[in-house]
Parts: C-alpha cells; sequence; structure tokens
C-alpha cells in the first residue's frame, strides 16, 4: 500500500504492482507526505503491502480511508489468470498445478489452496469503496497512460524518466500450457461467466463489454 492524505494505492497482485512500487520507492521515497510499505519478507512477514483498505484499518486503528481517492491497478481477466498462473508455477513448482481450473477463474496460492479471481475483487474493490464514486483503475494494459493521468493530480512527475514506464519487472517466466492459454483468450466468454464479480469491474474499469471476442 502507498497512501497520501490524498489518495490509497491498493498493491492488487499481478497487475504491475511492483513496477509501481519501484517507481515510487526511486523517486519518491524522500517525499514526506507520502508513506509506502517496505516490500521485504524478512522485514515484513506479514505481506501487509497487500493489504486492503479494510485490512490496513484493521491492522492500524489509526487508519481511515476517509475521503481519499482509491487507487486500484487492475489488468483483463484472461491476462491476470495468465499472469497469476505463471507466477504461482515458477515460485511453487513443487504444488500440483492444475492449469485446466484457469477457465473456471481458480489458481493455487502459495500455501497450496485454491483460490479464484473474484476473491480478489470483493477484497480490494468490496461494494462501499464501489459506491464512494472515489476510484481509480490503473490499468495494466495502459500502464504509462493512466500512471500519468491518476498520479499526476498528486505528484511532480517530470522526475519521471520516459524510459521508465517502459521497462518490466517482477516478469515471470511462462509456463503455461499453450492449450489452456488459447482457450482462455479464444473462449473468454465462458471464462467470465465463471468471474461475474470480476467482469462488473472489468467493464467498469475499459468502458466496454468483457468476454466479448
Amino acid at each position: 500500500m502507498i497512501y497520501s492524505q490524498k489518495f490509497v494505492w491498493l498493491h492488487f497482485p499481478k497487475c504491475a504492482g511492483s513496477k509501481i512500487e519501484q517507481l515510487f520507492k526511486t523517486y519518491f521515497s524522500r517525499q514526506e507526505d507520502i508513506f509506502q510499505d517496505v516490500i521485504e519478507t524478512e522485514k515484513d512477514s506479514s505481506f501487509s503491502w497487500h493489504d486492503s483498505v479494510a485490512d490496513r484499518e484493521a491492522r492500524d486503528p489509526a487508519f481511515r480511508l476517509g475521503d481519499r481517492m482509491v487507487i486500484c491497478p487492475f489488468r483483463k481477466l484472461p491476462s491476470w489468470l495468465e499472469s497469476r498462473y505463471n507466477f504461482e508455477a515458477q515460485r511453487n513448482p513443487h504444488l500440483p498445478h492444475r492449469p485446466e481450473i484457469l477457465l473456471e477463474g481458480k489458481f493455487l496460492e502459495a500455501n497450496g489452496m485454491e483460490n479464484h479471481a473474484d476473491v480478489y475483487v470483493q477484497k480490494y474493490l468490496p461494494p462501499p469503496i464501489l459506491k464512494s464514486g472515489k476510484v481509480r483503475f490503473l490499468r495494466t494494459e495502459y500502464f504509462e497512460q493512466d500512471f500519468k493521468s491518476i498520479f499526476g493530480e498528486f505528484l511532480d512527475l517530470s522526475r519521471i524518466p520516459p524510459w521508465e514506464y517502459q521497462s518490466l519487472i517482477n516478469a515471470s517466466a511462462k509456463h503455461l500450457p499453450e492449450k489452456v492459454r488459447r482457450r482462455l483468450y479464444e473462449q473468454p466468454r465462458k471464462v467470465y461467466e465463471q468471474c461475474p464479480e470480476w467482469r462488473v469491474i472489468e467493464e467498469m474499469a475499459y468502458g466496454t463489454q468483457a468476454g466479448v471476442s
């Protein structure tokens, strides 16, 4: 999580969050009005940098969202599922990953628990936040455009050189079998039917109908 008196940025996993954390650490770490979680398991085994607003309010009684803008990174469902699978398969190759469950919006967490894409939507974007009208989506597919549009309201972005927006970090190798990958992208309607809450948010963020080839 990164926040100031004006905004709260949520580290929604596998949506270029590490890239945003790097940009803030490199160019805004000395800005006293911005708080940024440390991303090191040695220093914080609770993974608090992935807190939702509710998580942080429970963890820190002094923290309140108030009328701050919520900035949440997001990406289209097939791409997110592929990225999530590749990440988990790379860091936990010993787990019994079954790529076909991606077609149901499911995947394995680091502890071997089966999880679902909609659980993440429920965690980071619950109804009270959505209904507040103070939510901005930073879409992974339009990273530079959205980053500048959103954070330009709060920060002096001139200190970030243009090339920084193009560099990638924390990218996982490809582990998803091509047969399953094709089904994710060529038959998206079936995948979205399994993830109705994700579909609602995606249509809100992109302004287009989700799952239409």
